[in-house]
């Protein structure tokens, strides 16, 4: 594999039990990665692990359905991959929550948006990052969304909580640089998955969740020197 070339080829993917997350973990999965593979949904999660094992029977996959915004389990599912599967040398922090709303929106929704949209990649981002400093490499990437880079009317929960993500990602791409590690935030626009429903689009029309996952295995292939910090998609 050209570009990233880590020893070992382990990958932890939030929200992987459908959709976006699904397509990255059998992108990932199709190039040879073990998965540690977390969701909300129990029942999901281990759907997903199944049909993936099913084409690639010697991948070896890691599931526990919990919620991104509980810190020590976030820190003890980091800490069983790496002691089952090695160290993680690709995180995916795709876990995602919308609730429409800006002048209006409840607190709790502002709050729940902002725990799980940019706090939880924080927190799976600095539980994984010891054992990426010390191998010397690693990617980060953040799934964000065009309204992290762009406001829409009645979004500004989802993207003030957006926004702050790819805030973050940027900041700490530039802060590992030195260290081997990259980090990217990729920001589509409407992506044809269940969350999708109110697109002003047909399902044809919108991103592919398969091509968030290729977007990935393209930036995986990166030389060492290249360093894309933020990346848009749109349909």
């Amino acid at each position: 594999m050209q570009g990233m070339s880590p020893g070992n080829k382990t990958a932890v993917i939030t929200g992987a039990g459908r959709g976006i997350g699904f397509a990255i973990a059998d992108e990932l999965a199709g190039m040879g990665y073990n998965l540690g593979l977390t969701a909300c949904s129990k029942e999901n999660i281990e759907r997903a692990a199944k049909e993936i094992n099913t084409k690639y029977p010697d991948v070896k996959i890691i599931t526990e359905a919990f919620d991104v915004t509980d810190t020590d389990k976030s820190a003890g599912f980091i800490g069983r991959v790496i002691k089952e599967l090695g160290d993680i040398s690709v995180l995916v922090n795709n876990a995602g929550y919308y609730k429409s709303g800006t002048s209006e929106m409840a607190m709790d929704e502002v709050i729940r948006s902002l725990d799980v949209n940019y706090l939880a990649a924080v927190r799976f981002s600095q539980a994984v990052l010891p054992s990426m400093k010390k191998s010397g490499s690693g990617y980060i990437f953040n799934i964000a969304s065009l309204c992290g880079v762009e406001s829409f009317p009645d979004t500004g929960g989802y993207s003030g909580s957006k926004h702050a993500l790819v805030g973050y990602s940027s900041s700490l791409g530039q802060e590992l640089a030195s260290s081997g590690i990259k980090v990217t935030a990729i920001c589509p626009s409407w992506v044809n998955t269940k969350g999708a429903g109110d697109a002003p689009m047909e399902p044809e029309e919108m991103i592919q969740t398969k091509d968030i996952a290729l977007t990935i295995r393209y930036l995986l292939g990166l030389g060492a020197t290249a360093s894309v910090r933020e990346i848009v998609i749109r349909c």
